[in-house]
């Protein structure tokens, strides 16, 4: 086995390149850039589904516990709003029950609109006094 290169006479002689195989290098270049562009492509839709997936769960989260802290607000303004604890309110604050001299009723009969305009005192109780409140 010789491993010097032999000298030929024909030195000058070059091989031609084949169009056919250059054409199809081409097209099998520009198919792999494809298919590598899809994976790309689909890769990064995989990971924002995911990053979208992690942000939706936490907002889900943070609803259930924005949820959660109402109802605890709703329930903690209807116990201090029940009827025991403003009477123990109000009795801190050194007030006692209205008797039955400081209570004024209006009848509803007497009641005008010319008293609602100069700003008469009536009593609540009626729904003829609840309308004069509304208009003002």
């Amino acid at each position: 086995m010789r491993r010097v290169p032999q000298s030929y006479p024909n030195t000058h002689v070059r091989r031609t390149t084949d169009p056919r195989a250059s054409r199809r290098q081409k097209l099998l270049l520009a198919g792999c850039l494809v298919l590598a562009c899809g994976f790309v492509f689909a890769v990064s839709r995989q990971i924002l589904a995911v990053e979208y997936g992690y942000k939706t769960e936490a907002l889900r989260r943070k609803r259930e516990q924005l949820l959660d802290e109402q109802r605890r607000l709703k329930l903690a303004v209807e116990e201090s709003s029940s009827p025991a604890q403003l009477e123990q309110a109000a009795r801190e604050l050194g007030m006692q029950p209205a008797t039955a001299a400081q209570i004024e009723s209006a009848a509803p009969e007497r009641f005008t609109e010319e008293s609602s305009r100069r700003g008469a005192r009536v009593g609540l109780g009626t729904a003829a006094s609840a309308a004069a409140v509304m208009r003002r």
